[in-house]
């Protein structure tokens, strides 16, 4: 398992600038890459896919509903278009599977608020899978 964090500074995605997920888009997420963390398979046999573990720092705003991930593998393009990231819940942790090994994804994080209004992306983190 590989596990990073984010920090969101990023320039506007064009949410409304008066918004909740505006206002806290500056603070959304830490930036850090953390340590490289493998996952044994366990008692289960053969290799254990590649995953990778994202952490972010909590928004404590009355109207968040949660956050989306995207996810690319080139630096500012995602394969979910704005809006359409990963719908992860309103936790600060995902633990995204189904990656492939020896490949570098590009990874951002977005909240939302009940009004469906969404905060920049956060700093771009990419990572190299074992």
């Amino acid at each position: 398992m590989h596990k990073a964090c984010f920090n969101c500074t990023t320039p506007s995605r064009g949410a409304d600038c008066e918004s909740p997920a505006r206002r806290y888009s500056g603070a959304l997420l830490l930036l850090s890459i953390a340590s490289l963390l493998i996952a044994c398979g366990g008692s289960s046999p053969g290799p254990t896919p590649p995953s990778v573990t994202l952490e972010w720092d909590e928004v404590s705003e009355p109207s968040l509903v949660g956050y989306r991930l995207y996810y690319g593998l080139a630096p500012g393009t995602y394969l979910q278009a704005p809006g359409e990231g990963l719908s992860v819940g309103n936790v600060p942790t995902y633990t995204l599977t189904g990656l492939s090994s020896g490949t570098t994804y590009y990874f951002g994080v977005t909240a939302y608020d009940t009004a469906n209004n969404e905060s920049d992306y956060s700093n771009e983190v990419p990572t190299t899978l074992p």
